[in-house]
Formats: structure tokens, sequence, C-alpha cells
């Protein structure tokens, strides 16, 4: 579960990794973002783009406490 956000709604059901993400933002009223991230060629490329953060984001979470302390 480390890998990708997970997300459980109230109905029990659970959302995984882009999915949880556009999940959330219709939660927070960000119903554009979610309707964009729908859309042909886009939604590809945020889901593409969410799975090179995810496996990024402790190695990007190091580097940029370094660079702070810098």
């Amino acid at each position: 579960m480390m890998g990708r956000l997970h997300v459980r709604d109230a109905d029990g059901r659970w959302f995984v990794g882009m999915d949880a993400s556009r999940a959330l933002y219709a939660v927070l009223g960000y119903r554009r973002l979610v309707w964009m991230s729908t859309l042909p060629g886009v939604g590809g490329l945020m889901d593409a783009g969410y799975r090179w953060l995810a496996r990024r984001r402790l190695r990007l979470g190091r580097w940029l406490e370094r660079r702070e302390k810098e």
C-alpha cells in the first residue's frame, strides 16, 4: 500500500492510484479537474504522471529536504 494512494469511501469502496486522487478531488470540490482527468489523452497522461511520481515519491522527498537545508 506504500506504492500507491489508497482511499476508501463511506460506502466501503476502495480507490487506488489516480482513481483515488480523482475521488479526493471530487470530495474537495475540484469537479473540473476530475472531468479533465477523464478526457481521452489527458487521463492517460495524468495516470502515467501519477505512476511516475508514486514510484519516486520517497526519493523526491529526501531530495527536497536536502534542498531546504542548503
